[in-house]
C-alpha cells in the first residue's frame, strides 16, 4: 500500500506522463491484472458453455437431421405454422434457460439472450449439417432452405439448453431453483421434456398410422399405461423422502402427475397439428387416438422433465 505522503507526488508524476504511459503503468498494477484475468476466465467459461451447448444440441438433434419427413415438412408447412412453432419453441427455451441453460447468469435479460443464442446455435448447426449431408446446396430454393433450418433448429436449440454446464456455486443455484419450482414452473419443465421427446416423432407417419388403426380398448389401455408411467416417474424423480412421509403426498402426486400428462397431450396435439397429421377435417376419434399415441412418448419426457433439465 502506498504511504499517504507519497500519493500526491505519484498523482502529479502520472499527470505529466503521456496517456500511453499512464495506461501501461496502470495495466501493470495488480488490480488491473486481476481484472484482465477475470475477463479471460469469463470468456473461457462462456465459450465452454456454448461448445457444450452445440454438443448437446447435436446429440439430441442428429436423429431428426436424418428424418426425411422433417425435410419435406420444411417445404410443405405454411409460413404461419413455422412462425408459430418458432414462437412456441422460444417459450420452451425460456423455461429451459431459467432452470438449466447455456450460461450460469440467470438474470431476466440474460435468459432472453441465452434463448436467442440457443436458437442461433441450432440454426448454424442445422445449416452446416444439412449442407454436409447434401440435403441443401447452393441451388436450394430460399423458401425450402429456411423451412428446413427453422425446423431442424428446434431440437438442437432444446438440446443446447438442456446441456447444463457445471459452474460450481451457480450450478447449486440452478438445482435450488428446480427444487423450489412452483407448480407452473414444473409444468414448464414438463413442456420442455415433452417437446424434447415428441418433436422427432411427430412428423413421421407412425403415430398417425397407429392412431388410425387403434381399437378403442387398446386406446384405453394406452391411456391407463401413460398415466401410470407418468405418476411412477414423477414419484421417483420429483418426490424427496420428507415429501413421501407427508400424509397428503398422494394429492401432490396426483396433481403433478395429472398436470404433466395434460401438458404432454397438449404438446403432442400441437405437434401433430403443426405437421398436418390432424386438422379440422380429421375426425374427432382419429384426433384423440393419434394424440394418445404420440402422448405415450411425450408423457415420458414430461414426467422426467425435471430430471432431464
Amino acid at each position: 500500500m502506498t504511504p499517504p505522503r507519497y500519493a500526491a507526488c505519484i498523482d502529479r508524476w502520472r499527470s505529466n506522463l503521456p496517456a500511453s504511459d499512464v495506461t501501461e503503468t496502470t495495466a501493470n498494477e495488480p488490480g488491473a491484472g486481476k481484472e484482465a484475468t477475470d475477463e479471460v476466465s469469463r470468456a473461457r467459461r462462456t465459450l465452454t458453455a456454448y461448445a457444450r451447448g452445440v454438443a448437446g444440441g447435436l446429440l439430441i438433434g442428429m436423429p431428426v437431421f436424418m428424418t426425411m419427413e422433417v425435410w419435406w415438412s420444411g417445404f410443405t408447412l405454411p409460413p404461419l405454422k413455422l412462425v408459430g412453432l418458432l414462437l412456441f419453441n422460444y417459450g420452451v427455451l425460456l423455461v429451459l434457460q431459467h432452470y438449466s441453460g447455456l450460461h450460469p447468469r440467470k438474470t431476466r435479460g440474460g435468459q432472453f439472450r441465452a434463448a436467442l443464442v440457443a436458437y442461433g446455435l441450432g440454426l448454424i448447426a442445422g445449416s452446416l449439417v444439412m449442407f454436409m449431408l447434401g440435403v441443401t446446396n447452393l441451388h436450394t430454393a430460399l423458401r425450402d432452405f429456411v423451412g428446413k433450418i427453422v425446423l431442424l433448429a428446434v431440437p438442437v436449440s432444446v438440446g443446447a439448453s438442456v446441456a447444463m454446464s457445471e459452474f460450481g456455486d451457480e450450478h447449486e443455484t440452478v438445482e435450488r431453483r428446480k427444487e423450489n419450482a412452483t407448480y407452473f414452473g414444473t409444468l414448464g419443465m414438463a413442456a420442455g421434456g415433452a417437446m424434447l421427446f415428441g418433436f422427432g416423432l411427430a412428423p413421421t407417419e407412425e403415430p398417425m398410422i397407429i392412431g388410425l388403426r387403434l381399437p378403442w380398448h387398446h386406446a384405453l389401455a394406452l391411456l391407463v399405461a401413460s398415466l401410470f408411467q407418468v405418476h411412477a416417474i414423477v414419484y421417483a424423480v420429483g418426490f424427496k423422502q420428507h415429501e413421501r412421509d407427508d400424509r397428503a403426498w398422494w394429492r401432490k402426486l396426483l396433481k403433478e402427475g395429472t398436470g404433466a400428462y395434460a401438458v404432454a397431450l397438449l404438446v403432442a396435439a400441437y405437434l401433430l397439428w403443426t405437421f398436418g397429421r390432424i386438422d379440422a377435417d380429421t375426425g374427432f376419434v382419429a384426433c384423440v387416438y393419434q394424440t394418445l399415441t404420440l402422448g405415450f412418448i411425450t408423457s415420458l419426457g414430461a414426467a422426467a422433465g425435471e430430471l432431464l433439465i
